[in-house]
């Protein structure tokens, strides 16, 4: 019987071994490679889930923030002028306050804001809503605004939903010197009733809420 050489039996062995060394870390480097693609799987979507929970409060933040301003602007609150001066009433939203000077130059200067009041004798400032009764005549104050050169203004008939019989103008663009908003000139008597807000911000709820509250005696 031919014996295999003690040679040959180490030869065998030594090349099993390395078969199942080398199997062995196959099977190591894929398990690990399937441990990193499934941890970094479950970071990626850990990460897109963060993003959408981050997106969704974002939405409403945004949602109940709306809701809140909304709420505010559906409950207003009403000032009523002097007698002698029309009785204006005008109606904004409760969560404004509201500054109105009757000793100036002027007969009514009123200013209303979100919040508090910023100063008014700031120029810089801008006010959601202004009113005043300007002791001038009404052509005389429209004149102020016709005859400008080379300023960005729409001036258009209107009227009051509540005093539709006096026709005045509503004027849109650059009201005043660096400041672009909405007003409303109309004739008061000998006087002229102006209403404004100053900032384009305000001018939705300016031209279709507010106005639509204003009443005075001609």
């Amino acid at each position: 019987m031919k014996r295999l050489s003690d040679n040959g039996s180490i030869s065998g062995m030594s090349v099993a071994f390395i078969a199942v060394c080398v199997a062995l870390v196959a099977a190591i480097i894929f398990g690990f490679s399937s441990y990193s693609s499934e941890k970094k799987y479950k970071n990626d979507d850990n990460q897109m889930i963060n993003q959408a929970v981050s997106i969704a409060k974002q939405k409403l933040a945004a949602q109940l923030n709306a809701q809140f301003q909304a709420q505010n602007n559906a409950t207003v609150t009403s000032y009523t002028g002097p007698s002698q001066y029309g009785s204006i009433v005008l109606s904004y939203p409760k969560a404004w306050s509201g500054y109105v000077d009757t000793t100036g130059g002027n007969p009514v200067n009123g200013y209303f804001n979100p919040g508090v009041v910023p100063s008014v004798g700031d120029q810089s400032n801008l006010f959601a809503l202004r009113l005043e009764v300007v002791a001038d005549s009404y052509s005389d104050q429209l004149a102020q605004y016709t005859n400008q050169q080379g300023v960005p203004l729409t001036i258009t008939p209107y009227a009051l939903k509540r005093v539709p019989q006096i026709v005045g103008v509503m004027i849109s663009g650059q009201i005043q010197q660096q400041k672009q908003g909405v007003m409303v000139m109309l004739p008061l008597r000998t006087d002229t009733l102006e209403i404004w807000t100053e900032s384009t911000q305000y001018s939705n709820l300016f031209t279709n809420q507010i106005l639509n509250t204003v009443t005075f005696q001609p």
